[in-house]
């Protein structure tokens, strides 16, 4: 969840001394509280510490990180400075460069955002890690939560952190040297390495490290696992609702008037070359007025950041990434070699077990939604199959043209893609495949019937007001499989049903299985073969691009 931002203040802690002004008043969304006593702890860099809550001890805003500003910008992550005193780890740091509202716009947040946040349950000693990357489409969002309940119920340790967005994150240019782009999943790695060096301090075991995201960082996890530079650096993971981008990618419209593409950005999708991304970099260093600078990367680099937001989001006719520069991963050639999908057909990939799904509906799409929008969107979105589709998705059997077109959209971009994704990932390592189907009634503020719409019944923090009885079920078995698979490598734990594999047996031949999660006590396992008929995935299956 995104925190509001207040005016940037210096830290100030009586208890801290003897060290530069630079370091040890880091920028905080928030002033610093005092310390609370017992809490400080030695990292790599220098100490830091922290204060309880509810029972657990949060250290916030701990950089990990150089603040990657003036010639770090669009630069690899570097390691920050040691400090000498006690840093006040009390308060989240900033969140990352991005618009305020939507994505275009005044910026909120700062550069200088690489922090991680840790909480550990009292008297944690080599517990499990599990490490979240947030959502929030590549362009927004932070890793600025609450996981005091996901500590205290798993009794593990669990970090967040902060990695660059958008046009900062993930532009790719020859200028910026080798390898360009990527910098956001860099600053995902950089953070996970900074967990293998401190987190047993903490009380974390570094050989137990779980990944976990939703949305973009669900998509973030299945390129760690395609990355080969973060082989290592995690052992297991969760991606929740990683795929949403459109069956035929960039350019097709999900929304009525085509308004807002999908960047291509999700487990499933094929992403644009280094060669691609740095031939749309040379179209946003020419818009900002860099092109022919005789130093195009100190130019670049002096760009105001509110100019490098405002520039990069104006769409450019004919590129293929839905805005001037890549705002998303690329394959930049050092940290993604190959997509998810192309490395699983070789089997170069991180094998480590993984827990993968969506939920039924997702409904990335927009609304209100006409008879006469129901029949463009599908023709715009499906071209030459349109007519199939349409057969297949008869809107008098539907209570509305919105429900039709959040199904067909789901259907083909989420549900029969993540059935794929599951296959294909059980060949190298165990997976454990869901389906949300719960439909929260409670969302239906539009008029619509939104389903068991995106990652909105995946929760793992505390929720305000509570939740009623059948849902709070819900949560705690969601609780209870990513917290039983971080420490065991299996989901299934007591009070749960059994959660078996994707893949029935060692040879994957017996049946396919995905647990159908719902509220009031009654998820279950589910066949596979019965998901495909009821979302028409063999028909999908035929129209999905390659790899």
């Amino acid at each position: 969840m995104i925190r509001s931002v207040f005016q940037d203040v210096l830290l100030a802690c009586a208890m801290v001394a003897a060290v530069t002004l630079a370091v040890i008043t880091p920028q905080r969304a928030v002033a610093a509280p005092a310390c609370d006593a017992g809490t400080v702890v030695n990292t790599t860099t220098g100490p830091v510490c922290g204060i309880v809550v509810n029972g657990v001890t949060e250290w916030l805003g701990i950089p990990y990180a150089a603040p990657p500003v003036g010639s770090l910008r669009w630069a690899p992550p570097q390691p920050h400075a040691p400090w000498s005193g006690t840093l006040a780890a009390t308060a989240f740091g900033n969140i990352c460069t991005q618009a305020a509202v939507g994505k275009s716009g005044p910026n909120t947040g700062s550069e200088d955002c690489l922090f991680v946040n840790v909480w550990a349950p009292a008297g944690a000693n080599g517990l499990p890690v599990m490490a979240h990357i947030h959502g929030g489409g590549f362009f927004k969002g932070s890793g600025n939560g609450d996981n005091t309940l996901l500590a205290n119920t798993g009794n593990e340790v669990i970090v967040s952190m902060n990695y660059r967005l958008n046009i900062f994150g993930f532009l790719a240019l020859a200028a910026l040297g080798e390898n360009s782009g990527d910098y956001g999943l860099q600053d995902q790695q950089a953070a996970l390495r900074w967990v293998q060096q401190n987190i047993s301090a903490f009380g974390g075991d570094p050989h137990s490290v779980t990944i976990f995201g939703e949305s973009a960082g669900g998509s973030s996890v299945c390129d760690q696992i395609a990355s080969p530079t973060a082989a290592g650096l995690f052992h297991k993971a969760v991606s929740t609702s990683g795929e949403y981008n459109a069956l035929f990618g960039v350019g097709q419209a999900l929304r009525p008037g085509g308004s807002e593409d999908l960047e291509l950005q999700d487990c499933k999708s094929k992403l644009p070359t280094l060669a691609q991304a740095e031939a749309i970099g040379a179209g946003f260093a020419t818009a900002v007025g860099c092109g022919g600078a005789m130093d195009v990367a100190a130019c670049l680099r002096a760009v105001p950041a509110q100019t490098v937001s405002d520039v990069s989001s104006i769409p450019a006719s004919g590129y293929q990434f839905g805005a001037q520069g890549t705002v998303a991963p690329t394959l930049n050639g050092k940290t993604l070699t190959m997509s998810l999908r192309q490395a699983l057909q070789t089997g170069h990939v991180n094998r480590v077990p993984v827990i993968a799904g969506v939920d039924r509906d997702e409904n990335l799409v927009g609304f209100p939604v006409t008879a006469a929008d129901y029949t463009a969107l599908v023709e715009a979105q499906y071209g030459s199959h349109a007519a199939d589709v349409l057969a297949r998705y008869p809107l008098v059997r539907f209570n509305s043209p919105f429900v039709a077109w959040r199904t067909v959209a789901a259907d083909s971009d989420t549900v029969c893609s993540a059935l794929r994704t599951a296959e294909e990932l059980s060949r190298w390592m165990p997976v454990f495949a869901y389906e949300i189907d719960f439909g929260d009634v409670s969302s239906a503020t539009t008029g619509e019937s939104m389903g068991a719409s995106h990652v909105g019944q995946w929760i793992l923090t505390p929720v305000t007001p509570a939740l009623d009885v059948n849902r709070q079920v819900l949560q705690n078995q969601e609780l209870a499989y990513v917290t039983t698979l971080a420490r065991t490598g299996e989901p299934t734990a007591d009070g749960t049903p059994i959660w078996p594999q994707f893949k029935s047996d060692s040879e994957g031949e017996g049946p396919r299985w995905v647990m159908s999660l719902t509220v009031g006590a009654d998820s279950q396992a589910t066949l596979v073969a019965q998901i495909r008929q009821a979302h028409h995935c063999a028909f999908w299956d035929e129209l999905t691009p390659e790899p």
